[in-house]
């Protein structure tokens, strides 16, 4: 009897792990068949936020976007950039933000981003920041503006996905609450009950790490994320010990497949969940399109683009730190003679192109 109902929980779990999966699987194939056209220049509209956004959706990382955004502003006259050995980069203001003429690709609500991070570095009229003598107000600052560019990336997903991450995880929760039941009967063992801590250890986890820092979760990097993981592992591992101690080696396998299985949907699975509307994976088809034309391009190809526009390498630099193509496209632009931009003073092509 033991036997059938471990076998039947075992079935269980396998049947229910396939929910997430599964929507992961729709999502990936869905970008994957979008046609993809080839584009040589990013849409005219489109800032490098809107790339991290609309390509990576809410697996988008934003607090690495200030180079990108820099070199963005900076191409479109806004600022400059002047070395300072002491201070880092000297940025000039030169005029406030400004909408871009084309709609092609443009989002208000991802410029309404940009411009906050913009006001925030010449805030109370001054037009100078230097990046390496930032203050704590500007750093704690630029991590609230973060957190709404995170908020905005994960609606990219939300529309479809939203209901799908919910009831993935409400699954999950119930597969392991179920199985606990279910070993509990099967080893007339009513000690399994004390299962319930690792049940509300991933709950907990989820909440505290899974929420913005704004919201009540717990900032990346911080002490307290750090000293939080070994209280969950403890609070859940603990109790889940002394109660495998009593059970047979087959149920305690079950219930740690079980417990792990609901860890994974949690904390990775349900995060990849990535299913987007039509008007969404049109965008992320030209942003892939515009990704794959710069790995495939012969050098005669980017050299002919150049002589058109003298300034298509400081147009696009911007996308490929967001793409994470610099390293790619180096050995190219390496053979095509540029001239400097003329918005930096200092050896650019060393310190910041790759």
């Amino acid at each position: 009897m033991i036997l059938e109902n471990i076998i039947v929980a075992s079935f269980f779990i396998a049947t229910a792990f396939l929910f997430p999966v599964i929507a992961c699987i729709t999502g990936a194939v869905k970008k994957r068949k979008v046609i993809k056209p080839m584009e040589y220049v990013p849409p005219p509209g489109a800032s490098p936020v809107d790339f991290l956004i609309q390509y990576y959706g809410a697996s988008a990382e934003p607090r690495e976007i200030f180079n990108p955004l820099m070199l963005y502003w900076a191409e479109r006259g806004f600022i400059t950039v002047e070395e300072d050995c002491k201070r880092g980069l000297k940025l000039t203001k030169i005029k406030d933000l400004e909408r871009p003429k084309s709609k092609d690709g443009f989002n208000p609500d991802t410029f309404e981003i940009e411009n906050k991070l913009f006001e925030t570095l010449f805030k109370d009229g001054d037009d100078v920041f230097y990046t390496l003598a930032a203050q704590g107000k500007f750093k704690s600052d630029y991590e609230s503006i973060m957190s709404d560019c995170k908020k905005q990336a994960k609606k990219i997903t939300d529309g479809k996905s939203r209901k799908i991450k919910i009831a993935s995880l409400i699954v999950s929760f119930a597969t392991l609450l179920i199985i606990v039941a279910v070993v509990g009967i099967a080893t007339e063992n009513k000690g399994v009950i004390i299962c319930i801590f690792p049940c509300a250890a991933i709950l907990m986890a989820k909440l505290a790490f899974g929420l913005s820092d704004r919201d009540g979760g717990i900032p990346k990097g911080s002490s307290a994320r750090f000293l939080l993981v070994p209280f969950f592992c403890m609070f859940g591992g603990v109790p889940m010990a002394a109660a495998f101690m009593f059970l047979p080696v087959s149920a305690s396998a079950v219930l740690l497949s079980a417990i792990l299985f609901c860890a994974v949907t949690v904390f990775f699975v349900s995060e990849k969940i990535d299913i987007r509307d039509g008007a969404q994976l049109k965008f992320y088809a030209r942003i892939c399109g515009f990704k794959q034309f710069l790995l495939l391009a012969e050098k005669s190809k980017l050299e002919m683009l150049v002589e058109q526009d003298p300034r298509y390498f400081y147009n696009i630099l911007p996308y490929c730190y967001v793409l994470d193509i610099t390293e790619k496209l180096k050995p190219k632009f390496d053979r095509i003679a540029l001239d400097g931009p003329a918005w930096y003073l200092g050896e650019l092509r060393e310190t910041l192109m790759f």
